[in-house]
C-alpha cells in the first residue's frame, strides 16, 4: 500500500500542521520503565537459554559425632526468543516531488522513532498476558503465568494466593487497604528453603504502582492528597498516611492497560526485575530513493520506499517483585 498523498499535493498548501501526529519522540525515554523492566540484557542468538540455581540449603544442626549432612541445589532453565520487527513505507517518486509540505521523509522516519517504544509495548503485553505485539506470551521460569496464585501445584512463592491478589474495590480507601495487603504479601514470599524471600525491608523500599487511567483520581487521593484529621471545626490538621510514613510510591497511569480496575505493584530494587528486554540488533534503515538506487524495479516503476528493521524480544524472569491486584 503506497502513501495516500493526494491531500498534500495541492499548490499553495501551508505547512503549519505538518507535525500534528509527531509526538512519538516526546514519549521515547521514560525512566519509569527501567524501574520495572531490565533493559540491559544483550542477545547474541535467535533463542537464548537462561538458567539459575534455586536457594542454597540452609545451615542445620550438626549432631556431635555425626557426619555433616549434605543437600544439593536444584536449578531452573528457561528460554527467551528474539523476534524480527520491520516496516516499509512506499510511495511514487512523483508524490515526493509534489509534496507541498516537504515532509514526507521526515514524517515517515517517525516509524524508526516508534521502535524505541517496543520495550514498553512488550512490557505491557507481558503484564497483561496479552499478545498484542509479541507473537506469544512466554510463561515465567516456574511454568506459571507472570501473575498466578500457584506454580507447579503449590502456592506460588510459598504464600497463599501467590502474586495475584483479589482487591476490595476501586475507591481510594479500598486501594490504600489493598496496597498494605500487597506489602504484606511480599513479606510472606518464601525461597525454596522456606525462608523469607524478600524480608521486612519491603516496608522501606520504593514501590511503582502501574494503574489504568480510570483509577487516577482514586490513586492520587490515596497516595498523594492530604486528608483532614481531627475536629474540622477547630481546624484539624491535614495528613496523608503514605507520605507521613515516608513511603516512596510512584504512580504510573497508563492508557496501555485495558482493564479499568486492575493494578500492578512493583517493588524497587528487587534482586531481579520481573521482566526483561532482549536487544539483539538495533534499528537499521534502508531506502530505495531513485537518485540513490539502481534497482530495476525502482527505475521501472518509480516506486520508492524506506524501511526499517530490528531484532529484539522480551521475557519474564521469576516475578517475585511484582504483584497484580484484580478487581471485578
Amino acid at each position: 500500500m503506497q502513501v495516500n498523498s493526494s491531500q498534500v499535493l495541492a499548490n499553495g498548501l501551508r505547512t503549519e500542521f505538518v507535525d500534528t501526529y509527531s509526538a512519538i519522540k516526546n514519549r521515547l525515554a521514560d525512566s519509569r520503565l527501567a524501574q520495572v523492566m531490565d533493559l540491559s540484557v544483550g542477545a547474541t542468538n535467535r533463542e537464548h537459554e537462561f538458567a539459575y540455581f534455586e536457594s542454597a540449603p540452609n545451615i542445620v544442626h550438626w549432631r556431635r559425632g555425626d557426619e555433616i549432612t549434605s543437600k544439593g541445589m536444584n536449578s531452573v532453565q528457561f528460554t527467551a526468543t528474539v523476534h524480527e520487527w520491520g516496516r516499509r513505507i512506499p510511495w511514487l517518486k512523483w508524490d515526493r516531488d509534489d509534496d507541498q509540505t516537504g515532509s514526507l521523509l521526515e514524517v515517515a522516519r517517525q516509524t524508526a522513532e516508534s521502535a524505541a517504544l517496543l520495550p514498553e509495548r512488550m512490557f505491557f503485553d507481558l503484564v497483561q498476558n496479552n499478545a498484542g505485539l509479541l507473537p506469544s506470551i512466554p510463561t515465567a521460569p516456574d511454568g506459571a503465568a507472570m501473575f498466578a496464585t500457584t506454580a507447579g501445584g503449590a502456592a506460588r512463592f510459598g504464600a497463599s494466593n501467590g502474586n495475584l491478589l483479589t482487591g476490595s474495590g476501586a475507591t481510594s480507601g479500598q486501594i490504600l487497604s489493598d496496597y498494605y495487603d500487597v506489602l504484606m504479601q511480599f513479606m510472606k514470599f518464601q525461597d525454596t528453603e522456606g525462608q523469607p524471600l524478600l524480608g521486612d525491608s519491603i516496608l522501606q523500599r520504593p514501590v511503582v504502582i502501574i494503574h489504568p487511567v480510570e483509577l487516577t483520581e482514586a490513586m492520587e487521593t490515596a497516595f498523594r492528597q492530604k486528608q483532614q484529621l481531627g475536629d474540622t471545626s477547630v481546624g484539624g490538621s491535614k495528613s496523608n498516611l503514605i507520605s507521613d510514613t515516608a513511603k516512596n510510591v510512584t504512580l504510573w497511569a497508563s492508557p496501555r492497560l485495558t482493564d479499568a480496575n486492575d493494578w500492578y505493584a512493583f517493588i524497587g530494587d528487587p534482586p531481579k526485575q520481573a521482566t526483561f528486554y532482549l536487544d539483539r540488533e538495533g534499528v537499521q534503515e534502508e531506502s530505495s530513493l531513485m537518485e540513490d538506487n539502481n534497482s530495476d524495479r525502482t527505475r521501472s516503476t518509480a516506486e520508492e520506499s524506506i524501511q526499517w528493521w530490528l531484532r529484539s524480544g522480551a521475557g519474564i524472569a521469576l516475578p517475585y517483585g511484582a504483584i497484580k491486584t484484580t478487581n471485578t
